[in-house]
């Protein structure tokens, strides 16, 4: 029997009909219904027909025509309409759904009113995976009869201008079935667009797609989305972004017990790490062993280590990407894992009934005193260590092309490597953006961030209170930042943009744990900075295979505030005791200033579909650097800006590279070289005091650099087994400047900076065993670090006294370790509410006594230290293998 729509109800004409409307799986019937009661339109259809169906559809101001084909195209049921206010609802006849050019089978987009207006149109969508409504980073949307095509952003969202009429799209993301939809663009429009997981193998298909929204000439740039991460072995029962990050070329870990990493021989300080724009001044929890960022809120990560855009700077070396996920906008989940070292738990989903607002927000925190337990040096197993970090992302979307995101983070560390001191250090973190259209091709970004990071040593001094003390130090960073972004053709692209930074570092202050105390309270004096930047960047198209990116950046630094300023004797070292000098300066005037243009320039040729060509330069500036004496295990560290005697670290970078995707089947092969020139490094004098030093600029000399290799990469993406694997020779040195020959090093001739690492191998790999057993694994093998070593000792008037070689003569052991992880992953079945999967995994799984630091210590003289009083001796922190069980859920 047939439904008619109420007889009291007045119809109205399809035609002009545009529908607002959210369906998270719900009956079809419901909106049947609706277009009855809300929008008076006659719907005859039979209740057995709609009954099975449901619905899950998002509908803002679209023509009726374009919603019906969304809601049947590929359906048991059609639709079709009736005189001029009615639509019939009807089985479709059994043999008709494999005709693809049927008119039920052709989505249409724009309102049929409209139809023959427009010449061109714009297609706006969203690719999703039709298993779980995540939007798919990179996939790839293609017309062929056009040769056009574009790729999908960050939000699974892309635009593409083409002709109006009916065209065949062919929509391909990495992993998933190719699909061939059939289109007819009326006018601009917006439709979603769903892939699906392969079921079966498909090795012999080549996908020559590229997973990123970046300019063609972009190297030196690698970049992981969320589906990635969750393939990367599980280490410590978590997928950790940064270690993974650190299997790529080009990327070093310092070592164990040591946060960060290193870029192309920069130092640590040099990477500029931004989560959501909000920058990073501490990147890790358990002495390096876990990231900074929950794995579970992250979107994709991306790291330039060359070829840096023009709206990057601060940083010399790299700047990594960090974007926290949008929530979802169809029903709250809970997921997480509990493990035997740390636990996290995240909610994501939306908080109004009209989907517009959604957010994330998760946790993690640890419980790993029995780790410590098991460790072989006696200082570390009588140690403890906790962290937890909260962090989330709230988005209000406008429409489409318009949205504002509130970002949070807050995190906090506190371990004591022995019963004699106590580190804890946090980092407090906010960012507010918001993205605008202004017009048809211009977008705008409104960037506004925070972050804050506290550090503090306790030192109980053996037991004695009247003499413990703290040690704190903080660095606070605001910024605002404006981008437009204009998009003229689809191979033309200018940016331009500024962006205002204002610091202020607390260098460190010395405050008595007790009251009756013979410590002395002391305070240094507060840094004020102030940086601004102006950017503009083009990318164009000369040829279909040659494309450009060029830029320029122009920064301006000044410190401002600075109290006193010594003047040293320009005859003598700078030593306290050389001061002639001084300079006075009040609460808000400028001690120094520097500034400097930072050009950007990339190429990109194709010399066929599968092989391309790309050369890049870069000049970069950093105006604030860490000071870290890294010779102890818990480093005391704090932050030092540029100022009067120290100027802003300057890099030259070039590169060139070559990528191809055919010499191997079923591999991504790349190859790089790199040339970094670096002037006004620091290096530290001998026994130079870093902390609490009124006259830090006497503990510096002034000293140059250089850096080169090359890079080898091989990458597997698709099959049972995929990972990559990369080989770097590289070299690192360091000359000092000081036209006192006194205070050079090696005669003022080149050195190996402590970052000189010349062989690094490292491969990660994953084997599907099945469609719910995976096992993965990572190798890296590095080059022992640079260190200074006492070569002799002597007595002078009744001391003993320890000669020290030159800076970084020797070398430490080579750094090497594998990782193993085991998962099953969770079932398959999609309307099961509660999903959970396993992983156990092994860290340093044959126990390598990776060295941390070599030393001498005494010892009874015998066969074993060749009759020895002084025996050198190497520290290892992890030297045996760290099991780890987790179990991850989702609800």
């Amino acid at each position: 029997m047939l439904l008619v729509g109420s007889q009291f109800v007045v119809a109205q004409t399809t035609e002009g009909v545009m529908l607002t409307e959210n369906y998270q799986n719900r009956p079809l019937k419901d909106f049947l219904l609706d277009l009855q009661n809300k929008y008076k339109l006659k719907v005859f259809y039979k209740d057995t027909w709609v009954e099975p169906y449901t619905i899950t559809k998002k509908f803002e101001n679209t023509p009726l025509a374009q919603a019906l084909n969304n809601v049947f195209f590929e359906h048991e049921l059609s639709y079709d309409f009736f005189q001029n206010n009615g639509i019939v609802v009807f089985r479709r006849i059994a043999d008709t759904r494999s005709k693809f050019d049927d008119f039920s089978q052709t989505l249409v987009i724009g309102d049929p009113i409209n139809q023959g207006r427009y010449k061109k149109a714009k297609l706006s969508g969203r690719v999703l995976d039709g298993k779980t409504g995540e939007p798919l980073a990179g996939a790839v949307v293609f017309n062929n009869k056009l040769q056009k095509g574009t790729t999908s952003g960050s939000n699974g969202e892309f635009e593409i201008d083409i002709p109006t009429g009916e065209h065949l799209l062919d929509i391909s993301f990495i992993g998933f079935e190719s699909s061939g939809l059939k289109i007819k663009l009326i006018e601009n429009g917006f439709a979603d667009f769903q892939l699906f997981e392969e079921s079966h193998s498909i090795e012999e298909v080549t996908v020559l797609g590229k997973e990123t929204d970046l300019p063609r000439a972009q190297m030196s740039m690698v970049q992981m989305s969320g589906k990635e991460m969750k393939q990367l072995p599980a280490l410590m029962g978590e997928v950790d972004v940064l270690k993974g990050l650190t299997m790529l070329a080009g990327v070093q870990t310092v070592s164990e017990l040591s946060s960060g990493f290193n870029v192309r021989g920069g130092n640590t300080d040099q990477n500029l790490i931004l989560i959501n724009g909000s920058p990073v001044f501490n990147s890790s929890h358990l002495f390096g062993f876990l990231s900074l960022i929950n794995p579970d809120v992250v979107e994709d990560v991306r790291l330039f280590k060359g070829g840096m855009p023009a709206r990057y700077g601060e940083r010399v070396s790299s700047v990594m990407e960090v974007d926290f996920k949008e929530g979802n906008n169809e029903t709250l989940k809970l997921y997480g894992g509990i493990g035997v070292i740390n636990s996290r738990l995240t909610i994501d989903g939306p908080l109004t009934k009209n989907k517009k607002l959604t957010v994330i927000a998760g946790g993690r925190s640890s419980y790993t005193d029995w780790i410590l337990k098991k460790l072989p040096n006696t200082d570390l197993n009588q140690s403890v260590t906790h962290f937890y970090d909260v962090s989330g992302k709230a988005t209000y979307k406008f429409n489409q092309h318009n949205k504002i995101s509130l970002m949070g983070y807050s995190s906090n560390d506190e371990f004591s490597t022995s019963s004699q001191s106590v580190t804890e250090y946090g980092n407090t973190m906010g960012n507010l953006k918001l993205n605008s259209r202004w017009a048809e091709k211009v977008y705008g970004e409104l960037d506004l961030s925070y972050s804050n990071y506290n550090y503090r040593l306790t030192d109980y001094a053996n037991g004695k209170p009247y003499e413990a003390y703290y040690l704190d130090n903080n660095l606070e960073y605001s910024s605002g930042a404006y981008n437009f972004k204009w998009h003229p053709e689809s191979r033309h692209i200018v940016e331009a943009g500024t962006k205002v930074v204002y610091n202020e570092i607390n260098p460190g202050e010395i405050v008595p744990t007790d009251d009756v105390t013979v410590i002395v309270p002391r305070k240094m004096n507060k840094e004020k900075l102030l940086e601004w930047a102006v950017f503009v960047s083009d990318e164009f198209q000369i040829l279909p295979q040659f494309s450009v990116v060029a830029g320029v950046r122009y920064s301006h630094f000044s410190n401002i505030g600075t109290p006193v300023v010594y003047l040293y004797d320009p005859d003598k070292p700078k030593a306290p005791e050389t001061v002639i000098d001084s300079l006075l300066f009040g609460a808000n005037e400028v001690s120094a200033s520097y500034g400097g243009f930072e050009p950007r320039l990339a190429f990109n040729y194709d010399l066929n579909l599968n092989t391309s060509i790309k050369v890049s330069y870069q000049r970069t500036r950093q105006n604030v650097f860490q000071m870290s004496n890294n010779a102890v295990i818990s480093p005391a560290e704090t932050w030092k800006a540029a100022d009067y005697h120290l100027e802003p670290l300057l890099c030259d970078q070039i590169a060139f590279g070559l990528e191809n995707n055919s010499w191997i089947e079923n591999m991504d092969l790349s190859v790089e070289l790199y040339y970094k020139n670096l002037q006004n490094l620091i290096e530290y004098k001998n026994g130079a005091q870093l902390i609490m030093n009124d006259h830090i600029e006497t503990a510096l000399i002034p000293t140059k650099g250089y850096s080169y290799g090359v890079e080898l990469s091989a990458k597997k993406t698709f099959g049972r087994l995929t990972g990559y694997a990369s080989y770097v020779y590289s070299r690192t040195m360091r000359k000092n400047e000081s036209e006192f020959d006194e205070e050079n090093f090696w005669e003022g001739d080149y050195y190996p900076s402590i970052y000189d690492k010349p062989h690094d191998f490292s491969a990660t790999a994953t084997y599907n065993i099945s469609r719910r057993w995976r096992l993965s694994g990572n190798f890296v093998y590095i080059s022992g670090r640079p260190t200074t070593l006492p070569e002799t000792k002597y007595r002078y008037a009744g001391e003993l006294l320890v000669y020290y070689s030159e800076r970084n003569k020797y070398r430490m052991p080579s750094y090497n370790r594998l990782d193993l992880s085991l998962t099953f992953d969770q079932n398959l079945r999609k309307k099961r509410m509660w999903k959970g999967s396993w992983t156990l995994a092994i860290y340093n799984v044959y126990g390598r006594n990776n060295p941390y630091s070599v030393y001498y210590k005494k010892a009874v003289p015998g066969e074993a230290n060749n009759y020895r009083r002084y025996s050198m001796y190497k520290l290892s922190v992890i030297g045996i293998p760290v099991p780890s069980l987790t179990y991850n859920f989702t609800f």
